[in-house]
């Protein structure tokens, strides 16, 4: 509300569109005009506005922590590492039960010299002869000295090596019952000719050479014959003769 200079009240615009406000011309107190305004109505809402411009960048976040994905394949086992150093000595275990009674050394003695002669009897019968502690045993069939050795030895055992009468004696009645003529025994005269040693190289402990044996006939008899009568003969390596195996 304003007034005018001359005492009069001038009327000025009210908000609104399109709408003046009226003058209404009353006496006033103090020589003032008023000047009443008509409702404002109601206009249409505006149109939206456009899109600000982007704020600055905020500080970076804390970062995210997702579930835990599976259990990946298991990777190949590393290099073995070093031996561990030595642990401390356990605590002894607990006794065990009392075991039976071993036989007295005596007894023990004789049930072993029960059990081997009764193993030798097996092994003697029905071609073998046992003496002392050894065993001949006759293979059957005849083959040269060379072959004789090596079937002897593929069963653990031996050409003859008589060196006593009574072995001797063991091995004549082998050959006798055989009855395929005589038997390689092992000595020969290899080492020196004219003297007959063991396999080993020792010189003979015992004999019973024939009557002018040996006589090296022909410069090549170097192996040895035990006869069915028991008396030796030198005859040639190669000859086939019964194989007889001492064990």
């Amino acid at each position: 509300l304003s007034v005018h200079p001359e005492g009069h009240a001038s009327s000025p615009l009210c908000a609104g569109p399109a709408h003046t406000a009226s003058k209404v011309m009353k006496p006033l107190i103090d020589d003032l005009t008023l000047v009443k305004c008509s409702p404002v109505e109601k206009g249409l809402p505006g149109r939206d506005g456009r899109d600000g411009k982007d704020g600055p960048r905020g500080e970076k976040g804390d970062p995210g922590r997702g579930p835990a994905g599976p259990q990946g394949i298991p990777g190949p086992s590393g290099a073995r590492g070093p031996p561990g150093l030595k642990g401390d000595r356990g605590a002894p275990g607990y006794r065990g039960a009392k075991g039976e009674s071993g036989l007295p050394g005596k007894e023990q003695v004789e049930h072993l010299q029960r059990a081997y002669l009764q193993c030798k009897k097996v092994e003697i019968f029905p071609n073998g002869r046992g003496v002392g502690q050894k065993v001949f045993k006759s293979a059957g069939f005849l083959q040269s000295s060379y072959e004789a050795r090596q079937v002897c030895t593929q069963a653990g055992g031996q050409l003859p090596s008589p060196r006593s009468a009574a072995e001797n004696q063991a091995l004549q009645q082998l050959v006798h019952f055989e009855n395929k003529g005589a038997a390689f025994l092992s000595m020969t005269d290899f080492w020196k000719e004219g003297w007959f040693t063991y396999p080993g190289g020792a010189f003979l402990v015992y004999s019973n050479w024939a009557p002018g044996e040996p006589n090296d006939d022909s410069g090549r008899e170097d192996c040895v014959e035990i006869m069915a009568n028991g008396k030796w003969n030198d005859v040639p390596c190669g000859a086939n003769r019964l194989v007889i195996c001492e064990f």
